[in-house]
């Protein structure tokens, strides 16, 4: 049984993708930060889950899955938790907003990779999707291509620091382990664009099929699905 870990499970894409690989057999972690949200899942948890109550923006999340993870190996983390920011424009954005999003987007999915790095390994072939957006594209927002959106300051930059970490972690590990930036789509959630026009769980779908088919491929130098490719 294959092992998959993935962060923000409580809702939006995390809930679809875990709801999605609990159906299909796969042992899954599932973390989140929420305590009400915590309790209400593990009241029905089937065999194949696990849940983690932690939180990515702290230290304490590095060896609070350690602790639980322990040597098991784990053949993929899709770091998914995510926060939406406020301002955009420079007269109201905050110095403090910016650390609170690249804490959980970039340090958060740094620290969990972290953690879990020695369980990556250990699989035959581990693979890291770290969720971005189309508007962490620092090409995309210099062309003027979501020029009719309004995105906080503090978003678009957390989401462009998340692709250097990628970027980082691909160079460092090689073929030892897969990383990807990945977006997921114009998603139907609680932070989405007024042009959102796809569920999550089709997203979810999407993802961990390609995954499992083995059709995460390379372009560009930047691997994506084929259909939801950035130019970073």
């Amino acid at each position: 049984m294959e092992t998959i870990f993935i962060t923000g499970i409580n809702s939006g894409l995390g809930k679809a993708l875990f709801d999605h690989c609990l159906q299909y057999g796969y042992f899954v972690y599932g973390l989140l930060r929420n305590e009400e949200d915590y309790n209400a899942l593990n009241r029905s948890l089937p065999d194949n889950a696990c849940l983690i109550l932690a939180d990515v923006s702290e230290d304490a999340v590095i060896v609070k899955i350690q602790n639980i993870v322990r040597n098991r190996p784990v053949d993929l983390l899709i770091n998914n938790a995510g926060i939406a920011g406020d301002s955009n424009r420079l007269g109201d954005v905050h110095a403090d907003e910016l650390v609170r999003l690249f804490n959980v987007h970039c340090a958060g999915a740094l620290r969990v990779t972290k953690s879990l790095e020695s369980n990556l390994l250990a699989s035959t072939n581990g693979v890291v999707i770290n969720v971005n957006s189309r508007l962490g594209s620092i090409t995309r927002q210099s062309n003027g291509s979501y020029k009719e959106l309004t995105v906080s300051y503090a978003y678009r930059i957390a989401k462009a620091s998340q692709n250097m970490l990628t970027n980082c972690l691909r160079a460092e590990f090689k073929d030892k382990i897969k990383f990807i930036a990945l977006h997921p789509g114009t998603l139907k959630t609680d932070i989405a664009q007024p042009n959102a026009n796809q569920e999550p769980t089709e997203s979810a779908r999407q993802i961990i099929d390609a995954w499992a088919n083995n059709r995460l491929v390379e372009v560009n130098g930047i691997t994506e699905l084929p259909d939801l490719l950035i130019e970073w």
